[in-house]
Formats: C-alpha cells, sequence, structure tokens
C-alpha cells in the first residue's frame, strides 16, 4: 500500500504540462477574443498610461501657508436690534478692525475672524450677584442656601454666604459672590463683523469667484461660508469651523505657469450638534491688576487644508504600466477558453482538441503510458493486450 501511494505521487509530481496550440476557425470565438483584447489595450493606454499619468513619477508636496485678514467693520445697530436684557449696549456701537476681531493675530494654517461677541466691560474683583442662570445660585432670603467660601457649580467666584437680589433680573435673589464683577451676561447681542455690500472694490484687485476668477487668493468671507454650502448670518451667530482645501495638481513636463491651484471648501464642525455648537471662547484685557473687560467672542475659525501632488515623465513607470498590460492580455486568452470550451455549441468537440493526454512507455516494453501511435507502429510494439482500450489500434485506423 505505501508503495502504491509513493507511485502515484511520483506519477503526478513527474508529470510535465505544456500548452498545446490549437487554431479554431469560429467567427464567434474570433470576434470575443479581439473585443477583449481591444478592451485591455483601451485600459492600458487610454487609462492607465493617459489618464492616471502612469508615465510619471510622482511626489507629494511640502507646503507652508501664510493668511492675512483685511478690511473693518462698523456695528452702530439700532436699540430695538439688541437684546433687550443687555446692560452696556453702548459698548458695542464701534469700529471694528483687524486687530479687533483676528485674535490670535497669527496661526499656524489657518486664522480666526470674530463674527459675535458678548463684551462685559470694567470687571474689578469685588462682591457682586451671582448670575441667576447657574445652577445653584438662586437662593430664599428666609432659608438662605449660600455657603460662605463655597464655589457654585459652574458659577464665577465664590460664595460670601449672603443671599441679594439679582441685578439681572430684580424679581430673583441670588447668592453674592466674591469674583470679577459684574458677572458676564451670556446673552447674544447678535453682532455681525462684516457689513453686506455690492461694491466690487470692496477688497482691493481681484476676489475668488469658483467660475470667473478661481484662481485668485483674495476672498471674501461670505462667500467662503456660501461656497461651502453655509447660511453666513446663521453661521456667524455661534461660529464654526471652514476648511479651505487648496488642491495642487501638477505636471511638470509643462511649464511650470500652468500648475494652478484649486480650491475647495467645507465645514468641519457640527451645526446640529447638541452640545458645544458652534466656536467660541473668552479672552480679557487688563487695564489694571484689579481691573479688565472680559470678552467672549463667536466666529468662524478657518483652516487651511493644503495637499496635491507633482509628476514628471520616467521612463520606469512607463516600461512598468507597458509590462503589466501585456500580462493583462493574457486574460482574453482566459476568456476565449472559458466561451469555447464551455459556451458555445461545439464546445465537446473543441474540449476533446483542447487536451490530450500522452504516455511513454516503460522499459520492458508494456504500453502503461500513452504516446504517439505511429511511432509505436513503427516499433512493431505488441500494446493490444495492456494498452488501454480506447488507445488500441484497430485496423482501419492502421490502413489510414
Amino acid at each position: 500500500m505505501p508503495s502504491e501511494i509513493t507511485k502515484a505521487f511520483l506519477s503526478a509530481f513527474l508529470e510535465y504540462d505544456t500548452v498545446k496550440v490549437v487554431h479554431i476557425k469560429s467567427k464567434k470565438a474570433g470576434i470575443i477574443n479581439r473585443i477583449t483584447q481591444l478592451v485591455i489595450i483601451v485600459y492600458i493606454i487610454g487609462v492607465a498610461i493617459i489618464y492616471m499619468k502612469g508615465y510619471q513619477t510622482f511626489s507629494s508636496i511640502e507646503s507652508s501657508t501664510t493668511t492675512k485678514v483685511k478690511g473693518a467693520a462698523y456695528t452702530n445697530f439700532s436699540t430695538k436690534e439688541f437684546n433687550p436684557h443687555l446692560r452696556n449696549i453702548e459698548d458695542y456701537r464701534r469700529i471694528w478692525d483687524v486687530a479687533d476681531y483676528v485674535v490670535p493675530p497669527s496661526e499656524s494654517g489657518s486664522f480666526f475672524v470674530t463674527t459675535n461677541i458678548v463684551i462685559t466691560s470694567n470687571q474689578t474683583q469685588s462682591t457682586c450677584p451671582e448670575d441667576p442662570e447657574i445652577p445653584g445660585a438662586v437662593c430664599d432670603p428666609n432659608n438662605n442656601t449660600c455657603q460662605a467660601g463655597t464655589p457654585t457649580l459652574l458659577g464665577n467666584g465664590m460664595m460670601t454666604g449672603a443671599c441679594v437680589t439679582s441685578d439681572i433680573n430684580s424679581k430673583t435673589n441670588v447668592c453674592e459672590i466674591y469674583a470679577w464683577c459684574p458677572v458676564e451676561q451670556d446673552l447674544n447681542p447678535l453682532m455681525r463683523n462684516i457689513l453686506d455690500t455690492s461694491n466690487k472694490t470692496y477688497l482691493r484687485g481681484c476676489h475668488y469667484h469658483p467660475r470667473t476668477n478661481p484662481a485668485c487668493p483674495i476672498f471674501v468671507l461670505g462667500e467662503i461660508v456660501a461656497e461651502a454650502g453655509e447660511d453666513y448670518d446663521a453661521m456667524a451667530t455661534k461660529g464654526g469651523v471652514i476648511a479651505i482645501i487648496i488642491e495642487w495638481d501638477c505636471n511638470f513636463d509643462y511649464d511650470e505657469n500652468y500648475c494652478i491651484p484649486k480650491y475647495s471648501f467645507r465645514r468641519l464642525d457640527d451645526p446640529k450638534a447638541k452640545l458645544a455648537k458652534g466656536w467660541n471662547f473668552r479672552f480679557a484685557n487688563y487695564f489694571s491688576d484689579n481691573t479688565r473687560s472680559l470678552y467672549k467672542v463667536y466666529g468662524i475659525k478657518y483652516v487651511v487644508i493644503v495637499h496635491g501632488k507633482g509628476g514628471k515623465f520616467n521612463f520606469v513607470p512607463l516600461l512598468i504600466n507597458i509590462g503589466s498590460g501585456l500580462g493583462l492580455l493574457a486574460v482574453a486568452t482566459v476568456i476565449g477558453d472559458i466561451i469555447v470550451l464551455y459556451v458555445l455549441k461545439k464546445r465537446k468537440y473543441y474540449r476533446s482538441k483542447k487536451f490530450q493526454l500522452a504516455f511513454v512507455e516503460d522499459e520492458e516494453g508494456s504500453c502503461k503510458d500513452k504516446t504517439d501511435l505511429a511511432v509505436r507502429k513503427r516499433k512493431n510494439e505488441n500494446c493490444n493486450s495492456d494498452c488501454p482500450e480506447t488507445f488500441k489500434l484497430n485496423e482501419s485506423q492502421q490502413t489510414k
């Protein structure tokens, strides 16, 4: 038994397969084969080499972006346009230039533009009523729960222990705190940073337009937001983050002057977020150690994202793509074989012509292996008893 297994293994291991070429005169098979070859050649030349620039080597870009914001705004709203609970309306009626609404003045790869602001001017370290909107700030003078030296949760300072009338709502009593006073009123004053204008000379020179001037690097902020599919007035209230995407796709087989960037824009933050919607932060201007003005600013942060590639002709990728494409031509043969051997009506006849087994006789002269019948006839081999029935020669075959 082991010897039979060994013989079977050696017989399978020592076999050799060679390709047999069968020339088939079939219009259907020929047309299918040529169409498959044509599709592969079109892919190699049209897609892999021309469209995907398979004849070039590519390298990624290294970039550094500098930004500059210019312009001024005048917030001269009427009293009716301000929040009626706002205490310091006059602080908002002023001129705003770049030093006021670009905070911080310089950032790496981005810039922030203030579009809304809450001003708490002339704060000093003293005692004052806590904001009634703070959890735990409301108290009852008849049952005082304000504990001296204890901070209010999410509050602005330390409790003094007194329960006093609120300076925001006279009908409400709140805990008195030691803090920067007066405390911030987190109300929306509905301020915008740039007035609407139809004047084309608002910015000097050109300004970006996706169709008429797509290469100009000077942008109007409202147009950037509009190109991102957002409403500027709605976004300016709570702020947000906009990406300015600069795409470089350069072909250095031509002059470098043809290497022109393409701009696109999209919003990065979630406008439908239930918590921490928009973009805001606080900063203070100090007039002395004991006096300051607190600002809570809302705005749009513009993040500049640069990516791209540059390509130049090189023989190596061209030859690689041609070689891999020629290898794909073998697919045409595989598809042709499948159709001829398994689809066409004469598939059984083609299959009998495609595959053939050849056996070589052993030393003792038995017909263990099949070989060419004409050769065996010349050697006067006696194979009628040992050869398989399908390979015995009858008289008519020998005569032919």
